[in-house]
């Protein structure tokens, strides 16, 4: 059965949950860790995701071990690959490079994976969302470029690429898209732990603290990956990597509604421009 218009909603109302991480982090406690943010938002996201799935019952066979593994490690490494790029070389390059990556290296991977080939639409609106992406990240300036954080930004790019397609094939092997979830990032959470110890962990336990990493936890991992995953089982994992392309088109709405940032005519462009490609592309 084709897929029909409510998952590709579901994938695009996930991307709108993703773009509300930056404008939560910026909200959240100064000189916050990022490893420990990431950690903390996997931790809080599994466990919750877990309840979604005892909740909804969704039934399904079990995750096979591969899936697991490789989608529970590209969970893990995109958290410390994506920080690490911005750190390196700016959140403007890094976000650019990591996201607008993430469309060709999962129609990369799961072509050599899977055999799934792209659409012709698919191809037409990745670039046209690329266009978009580049235009809302170079309105805030592209003033420091490190060649090793562009390297890791593209390890996040392929991490997250990972992690979609493992999921993919885990659902298409008939595991549940909930238990898919709720298992790879419980294992992503566990890698993850050694974080806590590593880095500086005591903003958790502050009120704007608890209350982003609460945020993170259920908003951009929870609730958007259940709606992520939903329309995944349906959707081809390649055309899912740039629906949630309304991730960075979000974020910078926010940034000006919330945090007040101003918005120049690259920043409206950017936004229209990915709107469009992603219209273009659900009505495939």
């Amino acid at each position: 059965m084709p897929p029909r218009p409510k998952e590709y909603g579901a994938v695009i109302f996930a991307g709108i949950c993703f773009g509300t991480t930056g404008t939560a982090q910026a909200l959240g406690p100064k000189g916050a860790s990022p490893l420990v943010v990431g950690a903390a938002r996997l931790l809080i996201g599994a466990l919750l995701l877990c309840g979604v799935h005892r909740l909804l019952h969704t039934g399904g066979q079990r995750l096979k071990a591969a899936d697991l593994l490789s989608g529970g490690v590209g969970v893990a490494l995109y958290q410390l690959s994506f920080f690490s790029a911005v750190r390196s070389t700016g959140v403007a390059v890094g976000t650019l490079t990591a996201i607008g990556s993430a469309p060709a290296l999962t129609g990369t991977i799961a072509f050599l994976i899977t055999k799934e080939v792209p659409s012709r639409r698919w191809f037409a609106a990745t670039m046209i969302t690329t266009v978009g992406i580049i235009f809302l990240t170079g309105a805030k300036g592209f003033s420091h470029v490190n060649v090793l954080g562009v390297l890791e930004a593209l390890g996040a790019g392929a991490s997250y690429s990972l992690f979609a397609v493992a999921s993919k094939r885990a659902m298409s092997g008939g595991a549940s898209f909930t238990e898919t979830m709720y298992k790879i990032f419980g294992l992503g959470a566990i890698l993850l732990l050694p974080c806590f110890a590593l880095g500086k962990n005591h903003f958790l336990f502050t009120g704007s603290g608890f209350a982003m990493a609460l945020w993170l936890g259920l908003v951009p991992t929870a609730l958007a990956y259940t709606s992520y995953a939903y329309g995944l089982n349906r959707i081809k994992v390649a055309t899912v990597s740039t629906l949630v392309l309304a991730e960075p088109a979000t974020a910078t709405l926010l940034a000006a509604v919330v945090l007040g940032e101003s918005l120049n005519i690259y920043s409206w462009l950017g936004v229209l421009i990915v709107a469009s490609g992603l219209i273009y592309l659900s009505r495939e």
